[in-house]
């Protein structure tokens, strides 16, 4: 957890950031250059049906209906009896076929298309990069140079990303007391293919996919002139939309700083520094007509063009004094910021155009527009602060700071937060009484506390702004402005005060231990809160309530052996605790979460915890026939099988209660590292303990009720099919009644283990160097994301969470193997 003044250099919040980069140094240039080649692969598959067990799954549901179509239907029917049935002359033709009743002849033959479309959409990926830099100058001019390249295949098929970037940074001399400098960085970035991740995108499609096709299409199936597999889904080929799919964004990037120094005393420096970050970013994309069975090429085509231009400039002022009186050591600053960040965006969007030959047209060429925007937002940030450090001898300390920040998000009664500090550390190991203790290297005690603000809510939260809208004017429709949000004056500052103590302990100068126990409270939050429709709106941006954090963190490193063998292990480990403590006046909770339907914020609850139906195994029939089981409307045998949390013998959407939440018990990290001679091997394992995440994605290919036309996951092999065969006890029926309902079967437990990182490298000894004349010159192979434990089936990373503990399909983890040479001249 951050702490104010738990780092030695000011403590800038709300926007403010000092930005530090390699300076040159004196004499001759001095060149080093890096590198690394990688492979990537996919780090865990989904756990979907195969094609055996979707046969199986669909079998079962199409020979259920079957049988309930007429008396004397039969499991066993064969093909030909269900098409006379149907009145079907061709059996032949399995286009003809009624999918709801009739069973494919061919599957499991080698007359159909079996795919693991997982395997074909993500394969292993290339990931590299290169640097090269150069530092010198004299005691007027310093210099750093530097250039780089990286380029990253995408795990998905037809995906990737590279940048080059350069860096240089110029310090002058202009006289005793004068100096300036400047900085550029400019850099620019290509990505490319069609989005992966996220709802209804295509990593989620391609799961949805019926692992069989007809063996002419294949992996294109449904696409350009194939048909449909009968028995799937209206889903195109994720491979061919993948392929043919343009969505290529390029950026340009430009930080730029420069200052101007000067020493008015030799205690007294003043310091102008001003700053720019300028990005122009443009997206491309095309959506060729894919289905060119009932339509010609580009009748259908989408072409779109977005260009998003933000440019952020800052403006400061630093007077910075430094002085010694004997034993006495003080050191302060003052400042004055100023920020403004303005963002344009354009979009257009057509549909219709003469064909597909070309990705880009113009766009008076397309048959309709879609969307034409074009939007602009503004914000400025305006900052006094000002802080003094003070010590004797080293060993006591005081710190203490102050800065008042203004921002145009808020409301114009409360456009202003102060924001005060203080700290103080004893280092008690200096006392005349410990000194002389030779096993005792260090041990300090600190105190600080603070309050810091946050500003992050978006542009024009408490403004009420308007929206397009039709009027009625003179009997016909005009177009005109409506509001679309309330305005609320009295908007602010999130505050977080914290409190923070702190231990450190060194011994033998071989075993070095920190602890830090922090409260941190958070009052005034941002949110957006519900209100009484009457209003005519939903919600209002308020300062609704207050959160508070408590917790411990530890970290130990040690020298457990010193010498030609050398082991040293560095270990951390943090606890938290999270809990609301006030919502508005009336406390009245908020609904959060996906369709605000999975979380909520409630006083003395975790922040966002999981408000669901508690699912407990399934329904058997004589659960139905026993009035004393609670159980949903029309609900049958084999559907999921609810808490009745209230005991009122129904379950409904008063049984939706409280079960644990997104922050997990405590994260944890170790690192143990060996040395021998010239060679090197670092080994991190990471993890963490408790929590919960909600797999959206797990849930939109897992729910009962939904046919047979798409995939799902594996854990439907096991389901309930009698009371004689009820299958894992977890998962449902097939054509189960409760698919709607958000329950507890995606809840999954946060706790993991994992290999992080592993590396093994050689320095060269000087006599090779030498001889080569380089110097540092060192080899090393990684591998990245080793190995994982953990309980999360519902998705790819149980890392790549939400805030609120949610997961739509997060881009999987890559197994990352690698090797890299670095080496200066």
């Amino acid at each position: 957890m951050p702490h104010p003044l738990r780092c030695t250099d000011l403590v800038v919040s709300n926007g403010v950031v000092i930005v530090t980069t390699k300076k040159g140094t004196t004499g001759k240039p001095s060149f080093s250059f890096s590198q690394y080649y990688g492979v990537q692969t996919i780090e865990k598959k989904l756990d979907i049906m195969n094609s055996a067990e979707w046969i199986d799954y669909a079998t079962e549901a199409i020979n259920k209906k079957w049988v309930a179509l007429a008396p004397g239907n039969s499991a066993s029917d064969s093909y030909a009896v269900r098409a006379n049935y149907f009145g079907l002359a061709n059996t032949t033709d399995y286009n003809l076929a009624n999918i709801n009743y009739m069973i494919d002849p061919r599957w499991g033959t080698n007359q159909v298309a079996n795919i693991d479309w997982q395997d074909e959409f993500y394969h292993p990926a290339a990931i590299q990069s290169y640097q090269l830099s150069v530092r010198g100058g004299n005691k007027n001019v310093k210099y750093a140079i530097s250039g780089a390249y990286f380029d990253q295949e995408g795990l998905a098929i037809n995906t990737g990303f590279n940048r080059f970037n350069l860096s240089a940074t110029i310090d002058v001399n202009l006289s005793d007391k004068w100096k300036a400098g400047i900085a550029l960085r400019p850099s620019y970035s290509q990505s490319y293919g069609a989005t992966v991740d996220g709802k209804d995108n295509l990593a989620h499609k391609m799961l949805s996919m019926v692992p069989i096709a007809e063996l002419n299409a294949g992996l294109y199936t449904n696409f350009w002139k194939n048909t449909r597999y009968r028995w799937a889904g209206s889903t195109q080929s994720p491979i061919g939309l993948m392929e043919q799919t343009t969505n290529d964004t390029n950026e340009f990037r430009l930080l730029s700083s420069l200052y101007v120094s000067y020493d008015i005393l030799p205690t007294l420096n003043l310091k102008i520094s001003g700053g720019a970050t300028n990005n122009f970013n443009l997206n491309n994309g095309y959506t060729p007509t894919f289905d060119l069975i009932t339509n010609i090429p580009g009748q259908v085509s989408i072409a779109s063009r977005r260009t998003v231009n933000y440019n952020r400039y800052l403006g400061e002022g630093l007077l910075s004094y430094k002085e010694s009186f004997g034993d006495h050591n003080v050191n302060a600053i003052a400042g004055y910021s100023a920020e403004n960040y303005r963002t344009t965006t354009q979009y257009n969007r057509n549909k219709g155009f003469p064909n597909d030959d070309l990705k880009t047209f113009n766009f008076t060429q397309s048959a309709s527009v879609l969307n034409s925007e074009y939007t602009a937002s503004e914000w400025m940030l305006i900052s006094m602060f000002g802080r003094v450090n003070y010590d004797y001898k080293k060993k006591y300390m005081l710190s203490t700071s102050i800065r008042r920040d203004g921002s145009s998000r808020f409301g114009w009664n409360n456009l202003w937060g102060t924001f005060a500090a203080f700290g103080a550390g004893w280092k008690a190991d200096q006392e005349d009484f410990l000194k002389d203790i030779k096993w005792l290297n260090n041990l300090k005690f600190r105190y600080s506390w603070g309050e810091n603000g946050n500003n992050s809510i978006g542009d024009y939260r408490a403004f009420g702004t308007l929206s397009g809208g039709n009027y009625s004017f003179g009997g016909n429709l005009s177009n005109g402005l409506i509001p679309n949000t309330i305005a609320n004056p009295n908007l602010t500052w999130e505050k977080t005060q914290s409190s923070d103590f702190g231990f450190e302990l060194g011994l033998f100068n071989r075993i070095d231990f920190t602890a830090d126990y922090y409260i941190k409270k958070t009052k005034d939050l941002l949110l957006e809160e519900p209100i009484a429709l009457v209003s005519g709106y939903s919600t209002i941006w308020r300062n609704v309530g207050s959160v508070q954090n408590k917790g411990l963190e530890l970290e130990l490193s040690t020298k457990n052996l010193v010498g030609a063998f050398r082991w040293n292990t560095s270990a951390n480990i943090a606890f938290n605790n999270n809990k609301v403590l006030q919502l508005g006046n009336n406390n009245k909770s908020i609904p959060t979460g996906f369709s605000e339907s999975t979380n909520i914020i409630q006083v003395g609850q975790e922040l966002n915890a999981f408000y669901l139906y508690e699912a407990i195994g399934v329904l058997s029939t004589a659960d139905i026939n026993n009035t004393s089981v609670a159980k949903t409307a029309g609900a049958i045998a084999g559907d999921v099988k609810y808490l009745d949390a209230n005991g009122d013998g129904v379950i409904d959407e008063k049984d939706r209660h409280i079960i644990g939440g997104p922050t997990p018990d405590y994260y944890w990290g170790i690192t143990n590292t060996f040395s021998y001679k010239g060679f090197d091997l670092s080994v991190f394992f990471q993890g963490q303990k408790g929590g919960y995440s909600y797999a959206l994605l797990g849930r939109a290919i897992d729910r009962p009720g939904m046919g047979t036309t798409t995939n799902v996951m594996g854990n439907w092999a096991n389901r309930w099919r009698s009371d004689e065969d009820p299958g894992d006890g977890k998962t449902p029926r097939l054509d189960g009644t409760t698919g709607g309902l958000l329950d507890t079967r995606w809840l999954y437990d946060a706790t993991y283990i994992q290999l992080k990182n592993v590396t093994l490298g050689y320095n060269f000894d000087k006599e090779l160097s030498d001889k080569l004349k380089i110097s540092n010159l060192r080899i090393y192979v990684s591998l990245e994301n080793v190995w994982r434990k953990d309980h999360y089936y519902g998705g790819y990373n149980p890392e790549s969470v939400q805030s609120d503990g949610t997961d739509y399909g997060a881009y999987p983890n890559a197994k990352v193997y690698m090797m890299g040479l670095n080496f200066n001249f």
